[in-house]
């Protein structure tokens, strides 16, 4: 295909299959033998099974959350599959490198990352909301499953409208504590080049945040990556949330990651509950 690829060019599973997957390589039924990518006897479609995707932004505490959950609940309790991260590299960055006649390449930028996946979502509605349902789930397993997943009003709403059986629980932390945070981490991923432009902030945040970068406490880096971030999926939690009895928000400001997955664990039962 051209490089210039038209953006109002709508994308489905079916491209993904067809054109993505068979030059893939992926050893998924080794870390997530309940899920596949393509379908097959035994295995139904995630989208009709009650799945709670844990979402905020990054430097927020979802990877700390989650193993807090774990040890909570116990690994074998719950579906675990793949996050948001693995299925951006094994569908959405590879679809997006296809259609754009590019060399299928791994991407560790995480500002370039977030460019194929804006891109992505120009192309196939509801973004990385729908790549979650494009899983299929072996019959054999009829508990919650759990992953990291979506991010940004966009994925959120299509989430919670498209898939009833969904549940969203959204993490919100202060950002410049999510700035010392990331400013702080050694993820492979926190990787970004650029000024430490801080216009994406409100206003009252911004000689705050640039007193931190000044004494070293926030990191140029950092900064680079929530801008882009907040390019792509803003910066405030789902403002809709109200509406919608499917989606639970969580402040997680001044309270443990054992707290927030204790809070976290009480939802997963509530919703164990409602399915007998």
């Amino acid at each position: 295909m051209n490089n210039e690829t038209d953006k109002s060019q709508l994308l489905d599973q079916r491209y993904y299959l067809d054109e993505v997957y068979p030059r893939l390589s992926l050893p998924l039924s080794d870390a997530y033998p309940l899920v596949r990518l393509d379908r097959t006897a035994g295995y139904h479609c995630l989208g009709s099974h009650p799945l709670l995707l844990l979402v905020a932004l990054t430097g927020t505490g979802k990877s700390t959350t989650l193993a807090c959950l774990r040890r909570i609940l116990g690994p074998s309790s719950l579906g675990w599959i793949p996050s948001r991260r693995e299925l951006a590299d094994w569908i959405a960055l590879p679809m997006m490198q296809t259609l754009k006649g590019e060399e299928l390449h791994r991407v560790d930028d995480r500002p370039r990352r977030f460019a194929y996946t804006r891109s992505f979502a120009e192309h196939v509605p509801g973004g990385m909301a729908a790549v979650f349902s494009w899983l299929y789930l072996a019959d054999s397993f009829s508990g919650l499953v759990i992953a990291e997943g979506i991010r940004g009003d966009n994925e959120i709403r299509h989430a919670l409208t498209r898939f009833p059986a969904w549940r969203v629980v959204e993490l919100t932390l202060h950002p410049l504590t999510r700035l010392r945070r990331l400013s702080g981490r050694r993820d492979r991923f926190d990787r970004a080049a650029g000024a430490a432009d801080l216009s994406f902030l409100p206003c009252e945040l911004r000689d705050q945040a640039g007193a931190l970068l000044a004494a070293g406490e926030i990191s140029a880096e950092a900064i680079a990556i929530m801008a882009a971030e907040a390019d792509n999926y803003g910066l405030r939690p789902f403002a809709e949330g109200d509406q919608y009895p499917n989606y639970h928000r969580i402040a997680v400001d001044e309270r443990s990651p054992d707290e927030v997955a204790r809070e976290v664990a009480e939802i997963v039962e509530a919703i164990a509950n409602a399915h007998g």
